[in-house]
């Protein structure tokens, strides 16, 4: 009789699947959770220090727009390096995690578990655009069809979360799980329906009639895309990469596709095509980088030194409408950058490290900047914020980054990991 293995998550996984049998897929590689918490805390430092115009050369540095941001490429700021720097992030570590899900639970569940998650994304996104709208409807605009439908089902979703939380709950295993099916099916289905609408407004020439699209829904509906590849050999990523990127840098390059994309944030869903591109070549370059590690960064170079080169044919690198050159430095930039921290890794043997603990809560830690950061910049008085002098500035951003930084280390502490 084999032995059961009981998988992280309290369930057990089929023989010879999980930790035991492929102890090899379970070592995490702090380079990739220091590189991580990087982009994350970059996100959220950026986002909040841009409010801020005492802070001088700091908040340039937070700018996306070239006329006020330090610009590294034609019309790319230092800025807009950190997007496509996580979505590498993502490429290093997708498909070790469908393969770790996959020891532990077998090829179908894995499967179901990865279109779920990105639609969670995506419906994560949904969720917190739609917040926005119902402040905007005691305004301006009022509520319309799609509104209703998405907010009936974000109440739904919400049902499901406080049914899970609740204390009366946890002795009962049954209502763990279905206050869990509620919950995941609620927040995939509004993901699934955004994207719908999205391709609608899209294909009717009327961006911002539903304009439900932001950073999240571009990363879910990117990594929805890319999934297909996740265990193919190498070379059929690549594969797939150039297919679709070739295919998205046609449209963009055609009449006035790019200023339409450009209209909306990453290039809305049409623009997911390249960022899916964008990851595919991540996940080739971490194939290599899990073979070789000097090829992978030498690769790296190479597709930033064609990115741009080819600006003088493909146009400017440009994040809003994810330009084809942008793919290009978008994925060699930051494996670069990953080098860095790969090649700093042997040096570091100090338990303090700040990095890890902000790359084992990435998803968290940018809802949390949604609300405290959005809501203190919304509410507080131009006093505080845009006429702040320098010193008040400073201290706000330190208090900030001090208190984001105690709580990811509570997390990490407690080992406690907050996913989708």
């Amino acid at each position: 009789m084999e032995e059961e293995v009981v998988c992280a998550e309290g369930q057990p996984a089929k023989a010879g699947y999980g930790p035991a049998a492929h102890p090899e897929e379970y070592k995490r590689i702090k380079s990739i959770d220091r590189f991580r918490g990087f982009c994350v805390a970059c996100m959220l430092i950026f986002q909040f220090m841009y409010h801020f115009p005492s802070l001088g050369f700091l908040q340039r540095i937070a700018s996306h727009y070239p006329e006020t941001g330090y610009v590294l490429l034609p019309t790319m700021t230092i800025a807009d390096i950190i997007a496509p720097a996580f979505i590498f992030a993502i490429g290093l570590t997708f498909a070790l995690s469908f393969k770790r899900r996959q020891a532990l639970f077998g090829t179908k569940r894995a499967v179901v578990h990865f279109v779920e998650r990105p639609l969670a994304i995506v419906g994560l996104g949904t969720f917190m655009d739609l917040s926005e709208i119902v402040i905007e409807s005691f305004s301006d605009r009022p509520m319309n069809a799609v509104d209703w439908v998405l907010f009936a089902v974000s109440a739904v979703m919400l049902i499901g979360l406080v049914l899970r939380i609740l204390p009366f709950g946890k002795k009962s295993k049954t209502w763990k799980e279905v206050a869990e099916q509620i919950f995941y099916i609620s927040i995939s289905v509004l993901g699934l329906i955004n994207i719908v609408v999205a391709f609608v407004d899209y294909a009717t020439i009327e961006p911002g009639k539903y304009w439900y699209w932001s950073v999240l829904q571009g990363i879910g509906f990117a990594v929805l895309i890319a999934l297909p590849f996740v265990r193919t050999k190498p070379w059929l990523k690549l594969t797939g990469a150039l297919v679709i990127g070739t295919a998205y840098s046609v449209y963009h390059q055609i009449g006035n596709h790019k200023e339409l994309l450009d209209i909306m944030v990453h290039g809305g869903v049409v623009g997911s095509f390249g960022w899916a591109a964008m990851l595919l070549l991540d996940m080739f370059v971490a194939d290599m980088y899990f073979k070789n590690k000097y090829t992978s960064f030498a690769l790296s170079a190479g597709i930033a030194a064609i990115g741009v080169f080819a600006i003088q044919w493909l146009g400017d690198v440009n994040m809003g409408s994810c330009s084809p050159t942008f793919i290009l430095v978008g994925t060699g930039l930051p494996g670069v950058l990953f080098m860095l921290f790969d090649c700093l890794d042997r040096f570091h043997r100090s338990s303090f490290d700040p990095l890890v603990w902000w790359g084992k809560n990435p998803l968290i830690m940018f809802v949390l900047q949604f609300f405290v950061i959005g809501i203190y910049t919304m509410l507080a008085p131009d006093s505080l914020i845009k006429d702040a002098p320098l010193w008040s500035a400073a201290l706000q951003s330190v208090i900030l980054i001090a208190a984001l930084t105690l709580f990811v280390y509570w997390l990490a502490k407690r080992k406690k990991s907050i996913r989708l």
